[in-house]
C-alpha cells in the first residue's frame, strides 16, 4: 500500500475515528485503525466492539492495500506532522511514514481479524436533522441517562420520531430529560411514530463529533442496528432491546402551581448554596417560595448558606427540597433566559420547562424532609 495524504486531512479523520477507541480494549484488534485504499482516497475505521466509526480521507493512491496500524501511536505521530505525508505499508505490514525530513517506521498487523463494518439491514426509518441541533439535544439529556447496568435499557436514549418532531429522552430514576427537535420527518406507511433505544454513551460520543453547522446528519435505523452519518463519516452501533419506561406516564399533565425564574439568577444561587450543601450529609437544598421571592438554603456542620432571588409565584408559601447535584444538572442544561418550575406537592415530581414552547422538559424528584 502506498499513498500521499495531507497531514491536516488525515489528522481530522483520525480524530473522528478515535472516538471509537476504548481506554481498556477487550481485544488487541480493537487497538488498531483499519486503513483501506479506495478510488477516492482512504478509509479509516476504528471499533471497540460496540461502536464502529468509519470515515473517508482524500488521498492520492499509488498502490492499493489494507492494513491495521496501532491507532494511538499513529495518531500521535500524525499530529506532529504537517504538509504532505507519504505513507508506504509493505506486505509484512510495516509502515514507513515520511514528511518534510521526518521518517518513521512503524509495525502494523494483518487486518483479517478486524470485524466487518456492520451495515444496517431491514430499515425501519431514516431521518435527517441539522448537525448542531442534534448535537445540542443529545448533550442536554446525557446527565439523565443511567449508568446502572442492572437496568440496561435505561443506559440508553429513547429516540422517537413523529411527523413534525424528533424526541430524545433520558431518565435514570431520579431525573428525566426530554428534548424536542422540530422538523419534517417521513414515517413508514401507516405509522404515526417510530422509536428506538440507542446506547446513551455511544450516542453521546457520536454527538460530540458533530459541528456547529446546520448541514444534515442522516440517521438510519434497522431492527437491531443504528447508523448515523454526516459528510464522509459513518457511525454504527447496536440498539438496546427491551421496553423503555413509558415516560409519558411519569410527566405530570397538570400542576397546582408554578414559579417563573430567570435562569442566570437561579443557577448562580444554586452554585453558591451547593458549596455548603456538599458539606452536609445529604447534599440538600431547600427552596421556599413567596409571591415575589425564592429563598434557597443549605445547612451543614460547618455553616449554612442562604440565597434570595426574584421570582413570580402566585400561591401561598411553598417549600420543597432537592438533592443539590440533581437540581444543578437540570438547570445548567436550560438554555432559555427564563424558565418555570411546576409543582403539585412537596413530595411529587417537579417539572422544569421554558415559559413558552415545549422544546425541552425536565423532571426532578424532590427529597422528603421533616421540618
Amino acid at each position: 500500500m502506498h499513498f500521499l495524504v495531507n497531514a491536516s486531512d488525515i489528522n481530522a479523520g483520525m480524530s473522528l475515528v478515535s472516538h471509537a477507541l476504548s481506554a481498556r480494549p477487550m481485544r488487541q484488534v480493537y487497538e488498531g485503525v483499519l486503513i483501506e485504499t479506495a478510488d477516492e482516497g482512504i478509509y479509516l475505521t476504528c471499533t471497540d466492539g460496540e461502536m464502529t466509526i468509519r470515515t473517508r480521507v482524500n488521498a492520492a493512491i499509488s498502490e492499493e492495500g489494507v492494513a491495521l496500524m496501532p491507532a494511538k501511536l499513529l495518531g500521535e505521530l500524525l499530529r506532529k506532522l504537517s504538509g504532505e505525508v507519504d505513507i508506504t505499508i509493505d506486505k509484512r505490514f510495516r509502515a514507513e511514514i515520511r514528511a518534510q525530513g521526518s521518517n518513521t517506521n512503524m509495525a502494523g498487523t494483518d487486518a483479517s481479524e478486524f470485524p466487518d463494518v456492520p451495515e444496517v439491514q431491514d430499515r425501519e426509518f431514516a431521518v435527517e436533522v441539522p448537525q448542531n441541533k442534534l448535537r445540542d439535544a443529545v448533550s442536554r439529556i446525557m446527565f439523565a441517562v443511567s449508568t446502572d447496568e442492572t437496568r440496561r435499557i435505561l443506559t440508553g436514549i429513547l429516540m422517537e420520531i413523529f411527523p413534525q418532531e424528533l424526541r430524545l429522552v433520558g431518565l435514570d430514576g431520579f431525573r428525566l430529560a426530554l428534548q424536542r427537535v422540530a422538523g419534517e420527518f417521513a414515517l413508514p406507511e401507516n405509522r404515526e411514530s417510530v422509536s428506538a433505544v440507542i446506547p446513551g454513551r455511544i450516542l453521546g460520543e457520536f454527538a460530540r463529533m458533530l459541528g456547529e453547522s446546520e448541514s444534515p446528519v442522516r440517521m438510519l435505523c434497522g431492527k437491531n442496528r443504528f447508523m448515523l452519518s454526516f459528510e464522509d463519516t459513518c457511525c454504527y452501533t447496536s440498539l438496546l432491546t427491551g421496553e423503555f419506561i413509558n415516560y409519558k406516564q411519569i410527566l405530570p399533565t397538570a400542576w397546582q402551581s408554578q414559579v417563573k425564574l430567570r435562569r442566570d439568577d437561579f443557577i448562580g444561587a444554586i452554585e453558591r448554596a451547593s458549596l455548603m450543601a456538599r458539606e452536609g450529609k445529604n447534599n440538600l437544598l431547600r427552596l421556599s417560595l413567596t409571591d415575589s421571592e425564592m429563598t434557597i438554603t443549605a445547612n451543614a456542620e460547618r455553616g449554612n448558606a442562604m440565597e434570595k432571588i426574584p421570582a413570580s409565584y402566585s400561591k401561598d408559601q411553598f417549600k420543597i427540597a432537592f438533592n443539590a447535584r440533581y437540581l444543578f444538572d437540570v438547570i445548567r442544561n436550560v438554555y432559555t433566559d427564563e424558565m418555570c418550575m411546576r409543582f403539585n406537592s412537596s413530595v411529587s415530581p417537579c417539572t422544569i420547562a421554558p415559559l413558552e414552547g415545549d422544546q425541552f422538559t425536565y423532571l426532578v424528584l424532590p427529597v422528603r424532609v421533616l421540618d
